[in-house]
């Protein structure tokens, strides 16, 4: 329970509502039809791309008359759209803020689950360490590439992400997540560098931390080299 009284704050007047009732109401039913975990794993594959309900029905393991009626309800909705070809039923999320919506939520979630229980349990979430004697003062046009990093940008600098935080600078990476996944692609192809290429000190692309380990940045994505290929951990997005 607070343990502050509402006489130590300043009088506040309730502000306007920012959306209108009904788009509240409309939003805590989109949340619901989305808050069940079957519906959400048809939607977090719908974000990858369109696919045919056989395809889903394949896909999942589930029977064509589960998975379709999951797809009508979030069809009924308005969270994914419908198209037929021919003999094909295809789905797809039915935009960009839907797919934005499911991202932040798994990515938020996956960032959630991977915190220590001992850390969780005490409501601390840190998600970075101070870096001391950092004099150099980061910020656009400061020689370092800036990267948008959740609702803030950080900065490269020699292997090492920055923010400037309140406290002084923070040494952040980027969260395993599945936007940036930690996985093995050994299919993946890049024309960001020679086949031969060897990712290290000195390669010529920026060394980038994510979750456990080191990426490199090459056009716009994450390369982590492994073995005879490099495993593509996703783009990230420049500031």
């Amino acid at each position: 329970m607070p343990t502050c009284q509402a006489t130590d704050h300043p009088p506040s007047v309730k502000p306007p509502p920012a959306f209108r009732e009904e788009a509240v109401e409309r939003a805590a039913q989109l949340f619901r039809a989305m808050g069940d975990t079957a519906r959400l794993r048809l939607l977090e594959m719908l974000g990858r791309r369109e696919w045919c309900v056989t395809e889903l029905v394949q896909a999942t393991g589930e029977k064509f008359s589960t998975v379709s009626q999951r797809l009508r309800l979030l069809r009924a909705e308005g969270l994914v759209a419908r198209r037929r070809q021919g003999t094909h039923l295809f789905y797809a999320l039915a935009d960009r803020h839907v797919a934005d919506l499911i991202h932040n939520a798994l990515a938020h979630a996956d960032e959630l689950a991977a915190m220590p229980a001992a850390r969780a349990s005490k409501g601390d979430r840190p998600m970075a360490t101070h870096h001391d004697k950092h004099d150099h003062q980061h910020g656009p046009n400061c020689g370092h590439t800036a990267v948008k990093h959740g609702n803030h940008v950080d900065y490269l600098h020699d292997g090492h992400l920055h923010h400037h935080g309140k406290a002084g600078v923070e040494e952040h990476k980027l969260e395993v997540n599945g936007a940036n996944p930690g996985a093995c692609t050994p299919k993946h192809a890049c024309s960001g560098h020679e086949k031969g290429h060897k990712h290290g000190a000195n390669c010529g692309h920026e060394a980038v931390p994510h979750g456990d380990h080191v990426d490199y940045l090459v056009d716009g994505h994450l390369h982590h080299p492994h073995g005879d290929h490099c495993d593509d951990h996703g783009a990230v997005h420049l500031a």
